[in-house]
């Protein structure tokens, strides 16, 4: 089944819209949540929490990319368990990115300020070849660890930190020419 049909199972609020979610993408939200977790149980639980909120979000929302969307309630909802389990300790992804990205509390004075990082965050990412960009993403969005890389790109470790070094810089540079302030 498509999306465009799952979607519709959601407008129809046809509990069959969440099996179909299951079956095509299970694995995907599963792998997303594992990555930023490392615990199977509570994968599980964020995965069932994600399609909960599809059900709650979708109508009205009406998503372009439904795997994009699910990924994102996924990563949004791992990130706070993880907050929650470390009791504001800070994780390893957030150190590495620190000296690039400002830390901006979730407050209105501040929305602004990082939907505009967001917007030059992905004009960065289509500077990047297609390969820099993939490894980018798998460490900083879905949270891979960089053995797994090495594993996947058949890199060595030290290869994928100083690409990811490397990027990392580039980024803090465009930020700069860009009049971001870090």
């Amino acid at each position: 089944m498509d999306d465009a049909e799952i979607v519709d199972l959601y407008f129809e609020r046809s509990e069959a819209a969440i099996v179909e979610t299951d079956r095509k993408y299970n694995a995907f939200l599963n792998q997303v949540a594992y990555h930023i977790l490392r615990s199977f149980r509570d994968t599980e639980e964020i995965v069932n929490d994600t399609y909960m909120r599809a059900w709650k979000a979708i109508p009205p929302t009406k998503p372009n990319n439904l795997k994009h969307f699910l990924s994102r309630i996924t990563r949004n909802l791992s990130f706070d368990r993880l907050d929650y389990l470390n009791a504001g300790k800070r994780h390893a992804l957030f150190v590495e990115m620190e000296e690039c990205i400002p830390d901006y509390q979730n407050d209105i004075e501040t929305l602004w300020e990082t939907r505009e990082i967001g917007r030059v965050l992905n004009c960065f990412l289509k500077t990047l070849d297609e390969r820099n960009c993939a490894i980018f993403l798998a460490r900083y969005f879905y949270s891979y660890s960089i053995k797994e890389l090495a594993d996947q790109y058949a890199l060595s470790v030290r290869q994928i930190k100083y690409i990811l070094s490397k990027t990392r810089n580039a980024l803090r540079n465009y930020f700069e020419e860009e009049g971001v302030v870090i």
